[in-house]
């Protein structure tokens, strides 16, 4: 029994004897409190601090009575258990520690409302920032992967990342995208090709165009200037949209061959395993000439996440080799380069009609389109740099 575990306590005692009485004197005399005296037949009980446990007994002793414990109240005996198994308070600090010093891991991601492809991108950008489960994260680590984060503000929104026992979450608004108007130049707009006026759409500048009107690539569209009643010049910066109705050629040569990296079948999956301060590098996958595929899977035993994760690589083997294209795929070929030369120069054209001429030749497919569309033909700048077709 630990006697130092009675201090915490206090206890009821009986006193028996000749002169039982006398006890209470001399217990006070040495400064012993003593409370709830209750008188019997052969002595008293009374009760008192655990602290002055021994005293008592002392007295006792020294007085011939008998000192009978008869109650204890307190966290004493909980105390002598503990004690002696020195093991379990042992065990106690030591788990504390491991605590406040695990708590610095990273032992789950909670990546809140981002899924499927925004998910993957996250996990992408924590990974090249040295972030993953497993790994001691520091604040200067966090703050970094909260900038290059912000960064890709159009993809995440807003964001933030926070880090508190062990768990990193993450935290995301929606992008609300807002057109901001670019402020418009004291500058004319010209036509960028030939056609036939469908729409003028002018929101600000003097049009010199009207629906109908032929023009040719280099006419003025909309004009910049004015000149009041007065014969004052009045400055306002063109802009705004003129539609006409363009016919246009494009011609593509499409070869035959190609060459470029083509997959040969070969492939695996690899498995690599990180846990806090060790990572398997025996099973790094081949990078030269592959084509990859990274997945992230957090450890977890059951419904308990664990310091560690997998990094799952998918990669199929590549090899440089030439492809013949038939006759008809590289006419199709030819005919989407024609199309995509189109889109490149007017993105907003509405093809009304086209008219295909598809040859051979040794090289490869020669194909000219004629489209008939409708598209947006202003343009600022001189027109003199303006080219005709």
């Amino acid at each position: 029994m630990n006697k130092g575990a009675w201090a915490a306590d206090r206890f009821t005692f009986r006193v028996t004897g000749p002169y039982a009485l006398r006890f209470l004197g001399t217990a006070g005399a040495q400064g012993i409190r003593l409370a709830r005296l209750h008188r019997e037949k052969d002595g008293f009980t009374a009760t008192a601090f655990g602290v002055d446990r021994a005293a008592l007994y002392r007295i006792a002793a020294q007085g011939g009575w008998q000192l009978e414990v008869l109650e204890r109240r307190g966290p004493g005996r909980w105390l002598e258990r503990l004690l002696d198994r020195p093991g379990l308070p042992a065990g106690m600090v030591l788990f504390c520690c491991l605590i406040r010093l695990l708590e610095g891991l990273v032992w789950t991601i909670d990546f809140g409302e981002l899924e499927g492809e925004q998910q993957m991108r996250l996990r992408t950008l924590l990974v090249s920032c040295g972030v993953r489960e497993g790994v001691f994260l520091d604040d200067d680590t966090l703050q970094t992967a909260q900038n290059e984060a912000l960064r890709q503000s159009d993809l995440f929104g807003w964001i933030s990342l926070n880090f508190a026992g062990g768990r990193l979450w993450v935290e995301t608004t929606d992008a609300e995208y807002q057109t901001v108007r670019q402020e418009t130049l004291p500058a004319p707009l010209y036509a960028k090709t030939e056609g036939v006026i469908v729409a003028v759409e002018a929101e600000s500048g003097f049009a010199a165009v009207e629906v109908g009107q032929q023009v040719a690539a280099g006419d003025l569209l909309v004009d910049a200037v004015r000149l009041d009643r007065s014969g004052e010049a009045v400055l306002q910066g063109a802009s705004g949209r003129i539609v006409a109705r363009v016919e246009k050629s494009y011609t593509t040569l499409q070869p035959y061959t190609w060459t470029g990296p083509v997959l040969t079948g070969a492939g695996d999956t690899v498995y690599q395993w990180f846990w806090p301060g060790w990572s398997d590098t025996a099973a790094e996958p081949p990078t030269e000439n592959v084509l990859t595929i990274e997945r992230w899977i957090p450890l977890r035993l059951g419904r308990i996440c664990l310091p560690g994760c997998i990094r799952q690589t998918n990669w199929w083997q590549q090899r440089e080799e030439t492809i013949v294209y038939t006759a008809e795929q590289a006419q199709a070929l030819a005919r989407r380069s024609c199309r995509a030369r189109l889109y490149e120069e007017f993105p907003d054209a509405v093809i009304e009609s086209e008219q295909r001429n598809v040859s051979a030749t040794e090289e490869g497919a020669m194909c000219t389109i004629r489209y008939v569309f409708c598209a947006d033909i202003a343009s600022a700048g001189d027109p003199a740099g303006t080219e005709s077709q």
